[in-house]
C-alpha cells in the first residue's frame, strides 16, 4: 500500500535534510533557525511517519541509518531545486553581489591561485570577496556543514558526501639560492640527499609528496621545519638549505627571491591538486559561478 502524501508534513523534509548535512541536531537547528527541542520533535514525527529511526545518536553525532541514506540520496537534489525555484534570494547577480566566498586551503592557494582568481572575479563582480581559511583535518566536515564554500588541497578524502575535481597538476622542483655553494643549475640525487632541507610539518594524512620523499633511499636531512610555503622559499633564499616545492610556486617567485629552480632528481608523476565541495552546493548559482572562475583562473 502506497504512502498517502496527504499524511506527510512536507515541512519535515528540510529538517531531515539539515540533520543529514549537519550530523548534529544543534547544528541543524542553527541552520534552520529553529530551537533544538523543535528539531527533536520534528524528527520524532518523521520517524513515526516513515517507520524508521533514521538516525542513531553516537559520540560523533547523529549517524544515519541505511534508510536515511537512501532517502537523502533521492531527496537532496529535489529539495535544492525547489529552493532555487522558490527563493528569490538564491538568484545571483555577480555585478551587484557582495557575497564572500570561503576557501579552505593553505598559502599555496594564496600564492599561486588567488592573485589570478581575484583578477578574474573583479571583471564581473567588483564587490565579491574571498576569505582563505587554513585547511585542517576537519575540512570534510566544514564543507558538509557549509562552513566553507570549497576546499583546495592535494589530499582528496574518500568521502561520498563530497564532490571533487582536479583543479590543476603540479610537478616537483627543488629550490636553492642562486649563490648556493654546491647546486648550480642541477641537483643530483646524491646532492639532494647530502644537502640540508627545510620542510613543512608532517600531516595526519599521507600526501603524494610525502609518499615519494619517504620511499627507501629518499630520506632528507632536515635542517629546519617551518609552517608554510612562504617560509620555505624565504629560508632557502637566505641560507644554504634547499626545499622541494610545487614547480608553479617555485617559478612564480624564484626571481624575486634570488632562487634557482632545479628539476627534481628523479622522474615522478604529476601531483593533482583538487577542488572539493559539498553536493548541496551543486545547484547554487553563486557557487557554480565561483567554481567556474576558479577552474578558469588556473587554465588560462
Amino acid at each position: 500500500m502506497k504512502l498517502n502524501l496527504r499524511s506527510v508534513d512536507l515541512n519535515l523534509l528540510p529538517v531531515f535534510d539539515a540533520i543529514m548535512e549537519a550530523g548534529q541536531l544543534s547544528r541543524a537547528a542553527e541552520t534552520l533557525g529553529m530551537s533544538q527541542p523543535a528539531i527533536s520533535a520534528a524528527l520524532q514525527r518523521l520517524r513515526h511517519t516513515l517507520g524508521d529511526p533514521l538516525f542513531v545518536r553516537t559520540h560523533q553525532g547523529m549517524l544515519p541509518t541505511p534508510r536515511a541514506r537512501e532517502l537523502h540520496g533521492q531527496l537532496s537534489e529535489q529539495l535544492a531545486a525547489m529552493r532555487d525555484t522558490l527563493d528569490p534570494a538564491n538568484r545571483f547577480t555577480p555585478a551587484t553581489s557582495q557575497r564572500r566566498f570561503r576557501v579552505l586551503s593553505n598559502d599555496y592557494f594564496e600564492l599561486v591561485v588567488l592573485p589570478s582568481l581575484l583578477a578574474r572575479l573583479r571583471q564581473e563582480a567588483p564587490e565579491v570577496g574571498v576569505e582563505v581559511v587554513l585547511a585542517a583535518d576537519d575540512m570534510p566536515q566544514k564543507l558538509v556543514t557549509a562552513e566553507a564554500d570549497v576546499a583546495v588541497d592535494a589530499f582528496a578524502p574518500e568521502n561520498d558526501r563530497l564532490r571533487r575535481q582536479v583543479l590543476l597538476e603540479e610537478r616537483l622542483a627543488v629550490v636553492a639560492r642562486k649563490q648556493h655553494p654546491v647546486l648550480r643549475g642541477h641537483c643530483s640525487k646524491q646532492q639532494f640527499l647530502e644537502a640540508e632541507h627545510v620542510v613543512l610539518p608532517a600531516r595526519n594524512r599521507r600526501l603524494p609528496l610525502d609518499r615519494i620523499l619517504n620511499e627507501p633511499g629518499w630520506q632528507r636531512r632536515t635542517g629546519a621545519q617551518v609552517t608554510q610555503f612562504t617560509s620555505l622559499l624565504t629560508t632557502c633564499s637566505g641560507s644554504d638549505l634547499i626545499a622541494t616545492v610545487p614547480e608553479r610556486l617555485a617559478r612564480q617567485y624564484a626571481e624575486a627571491l634570488g632562487l634557482q629552480t632545479l628539476p627534481f632528481p628523479a622522474e615522478v608523476p604529476a601531483l593533482p591538486v583538487y577542488l572539493l565541495w559539498s553536493p548541496v552546493m551543486d545547484r547554487d548559482p553563486a557557487q557554480q559561478w565561483f567554481r567556474e572562475h576558479l577552474l578558469a583562473s588556473v587554465r588560462t
